[in-house]
């Protein structure tokens, strides 16, 4: 018997956890955010960190990230190739939420629901040629936890992961 995977599987076998933002007090979550276990550990880890922007950007990494995730838990329109993008155009995409300073690889297990699987340096992944490694990545790890089939948007289009 083939058993079907949903969030709540996955977050039942710790495959994944909810990415929480405080929103106002008026607001409310209208888009879900994931993580796994390795790219909560990196987010951890990014946190506690203070460092500057290597781009000497306005806002720290960290404030980035809390206004990106803030951006995206509440709704509040993203910016297609400037906010988050397609890595390649294909069936099962994997995509990227961005900030100036950082990249965060995952996919959308449906539209407004996004996992979390790697992140790093923006400058990093420039340099050493890291997109395809970690496309392949993510998209190893969907197969490994069954969510390839039934939860994956296969569009490729901004309006196909979020509602604009």
């Amino acid at each position: 018997m083939t058993r079907v995977i949903t969030l709540a599987t996955l977050i039942e076998a710790g495959e994944i956890s909810s990415i929480e933002v405080e929103l106002g007090a008026r607001e409310q979550r209208t888009r879900l955010l994931y993580g796994t276990p390795g790219f909560v550990n990196w987010l951890k880890e990014r946190l506690r960190s203070d460092e500057p922007s290597p781009l000497f950007a306005d806002l720290t990494p960290n404030e980035q990230l809390d206004l990106l995730f803030y951006d995206f838990l509440s709704g509040k329109p993203l910016v297609y190739t400037k906010q988050f993008r397609v890595i390649k155009f294909e069936n099962n995409a994997v995509w990227e939420l961005k900030t100036p300073d950082l990249r965060i690889f995952g996919w959308f297990a449906m539209k407004d629901c996004f996992i979390a699987v790697f992140g790093d340096w923006a400058w990093r992944i420039k340099e050493h040629a890291l997109y395809r490694g970690y496309r392949i990545e993510v998209k190893r790890f969907r197969r490994r936890i069954g969510a390839e089939d039934g939860l994956c948007v296969r569009g490729v289009t901004p309006g196909d992961v979020i509602s604009l």
